[in-house]
């Protein structure tokens, strides 16, 4: 039976690997040579970027969430590319799910490209960039303003295109990101959506986890992750799976694989796996889980089960039980992943910071 690695409870009577927070130094499996990664040194900022976050979009944040209460939208749409949509998917799940409110991703190539309109009257679109440079994107917003709706940035870069087409901007605060994989700004990016929803419901359980995600961030690079290095050795393609909130990790993770370590991976939810790409589960696939502490768990433990009983190799991680809110989980989780991404990539020989056939920052239309 192939090895299943598990984070959290153990399995004892299977003998599954379990993830527990290190004791010793920060994770450097992989690494060699003085000098860290752009990758790597920038997912160890985001305990400090968590910190400013809380420091100065506390106070916009409540101002938003208030004026939201007030004068509620009829629906939200969310927009981002990349890592900004990975983020741009978490608001909509947290949005949907703590919020009642529908959203739906928003479709920039409706007027980029066909020149369509949409009745966006009493809606509120939240549009996720670290450059702030998409001309797609900056046009959507501006377009949307026109069309009765409430404009939100959530932008890195200060004085970008987008800053000036939306009515307020929330600044990301990274600071610079050298890497071409976006790994703080993604971070910022998803924290930043959630003490939007966290302020917006008025919430002092999701406010007070807000503030604390300097230290679950901090407690999440100390992660050890036995196993997580051999699971990753190797070409096979792997499937990335998540559920609600999770499915934005599971996809932001499949992303940074294929652009950094020049692996194959494919993000599915734990619902729509079955669907037809199960058919593909045996040896030649691995298939890695993040799974959060909410009516999800169940269901994604019983997936890995059933990968690893069709002969995959299959890995779960989550986070300690009962610490943090579901989403902070996976923002955690998120965030040792990037190491784990870092390590694997090295191990391959290639480079993090500069993937092939990449830049920083991509211009659509």
């Amino acid at each position: 039976m192939p090895p299943f690695y598990r984070a959290y409870p153990a399995l004892a009577s299977r003998g599954a690997g379990v993830c527990k927070p290190a004791r010793t130094g920060p994770y450097l499996a992989g690494m060699t040579g003085p000098a860290l990664t752009h990758m790597e040194a920038e997912t160890r900022e985001a305990p400090d970027v968590a910190a400013r976050l809380i420091e100065r979009a506390s106070k916009p944040l409540a101002e938003l969430g208030a004026r939201l209460r007030a004068s509620p939208p009829r629906f939200a749409i969310t927009a981002g590319r990349g890592s900004s949509g990975a983020a741009s998917l978490f608001a909509k799940y947290l949005f949907e799910q703590h919020l009642g409110i529908v959203t739906a991703s928003a479709t920039p190539s409706l007027s980029s490209i066909y020149g369509g309109t949409l009745d966006l009257r009493e809606s509120l679109v939240v549009a996720i960039s670290q450059s702030g440079q998409s001309p797609d994107l900056v046009g959507y917003c501006r377009a949307a303003g026109g069309q009765g709706a409430l404009r939100v940035g959530m932008i890195n870069v200060a004085g970008s295109n987008l800053e000036g087409a939306v009515d307020l901007a929330l600044p990301l605060e990274a600071g610079p990101e050298k890497s071409v994989a976006a790994t703080k700004s993604c971070l910022a990016a998803m924290l930043l959506c959630f003490g939007l929803v966290a302020h917006w419901r008025n919430d002092r359980e999701m406010i007070a986890a807000f503030e604390g995600s300097p230290d679950v961030l901090g407690r999440a690079l100390a992660l050890e992750w036995p196993g997580a290095s051999d699971f990753m050795t190797g070409d096979a393609p792997l499937y990335t799976i998540g559920r609600g909130p999770g499915l934005a990790i599971a996809k932001e993770a499949a992303l940074k694989l294929k652009e950094t370590a020049g692996v194959f991976a494919q993000a599915y939810s734990s619902a729509e796996v079955l669907h037809g790409p199960f058919a593909l589960a045996g040896p030649n696939l691995r298939v890695l889980i993040f799974a959060q502490r909410d009516a999800a768990r169940e269901g994604l433990d019983k997936i890995a089960e059933a990968f690893e009983e069709a002969g995959s190799r299959a890995m779960l991680v989550a986070w300690p039980p009962n610490e943090t809110q579901p989403a902070m989980e996976l923002i955690g989780l998120l965030t040792r992943f990037y190491l784990l991404a870092n390590a694997t990539t090295l191990q391959r020989g290639r480079s993090p910071d500069q993937p092939p056939r990449l830049r920083k920052v991509t211009e659509t239309r």
